[in-house]
C-alpha cells in the first residue's frame, strides 16, 4: 500500500464501516512504515485498480504467545467472490509466517455472518465471543 492509494483505501474502508478521509489514511500509511511489525497489502485487478486491502500486525503480550492479527480486511462490493479476499489473507499469512509468528488471529463483528462464513471457509475457527469496551480519554 502506498500513499497514492489513500483515496480508494478510504472508500473501501467506508464500505466496511470504518469511514476515514484520504488524508487520515495517508497519515496511517506513513505511521505503519516498519514492515517487520505491520504490513498493509492491496489487491488489484490491474495496475492502479485497487479492489481490496488487508492490514496485518504482530502482537507480543505478557499473557499469550506471539501471534499475528488481521486488523482489517476489505474487498470492494463489486469484487467480492472473485478470490481477492482469499488472496489477501494468503499474503497476510505468508508475511506472518516469514516474521516467525506461529498463529494468526482476527476479529469479526458479531453481526457479520457473511464474513464469518468466509473465514471458516478459508480455515479459521471460532475461538470465543467477546465484547469490546471503549472509554474516551480527555485530551
Amino acid at each position: 500500500m502506498h500513499a497514492s492509494d489513500a483515496a480508494i483505501v478510504a472508500e473501501l474502508s467506508a464500505e466496511l464501516g470504518y469511514p476515514a478521509s484520504a488524508a487520515l489514511i495517508t497519515e496511517r500509511i506513513a505511521l505503519l512504515s516498519d514492515q517487520t511489525t505491520h504490513r498493509l497489502l492491496v489487491a488489484e485487478l490491474a495496475p492502479d485498480s485497487l479492489i481490496g486491502w488487508v492490514y496485518v500486525y504482530g502482537v507480543k503480550s505478557f499473557q499469550a504467545d506471539r501471534y499475528a492479527e488481521i486488523g482489517g480486511l476489505v474487498v470492494g462490493t463489486r469484487a467480492r467472490r472473485t478470490g481477492a479476499g482469499s488472496g489477501l489473507m494468503q499474503a497476510a499469512e505468508a508475511w506472518a509466517h516469514q516474521q516467525g509468528y506461529a498463529s494468526m488471529r482476527l476479529r469479526s463483528g458479531m453481526h457479520r455472518p457473511e464474513a464469518h462464513l468466509f473465514y471458516e471457509a478459508i480455515g479459521y475457527g471460532k475461538v470465543r465471543e467477546s465484547m469490546l469496551f471503549q472509554k474516551g480519554l480527555a485530551t
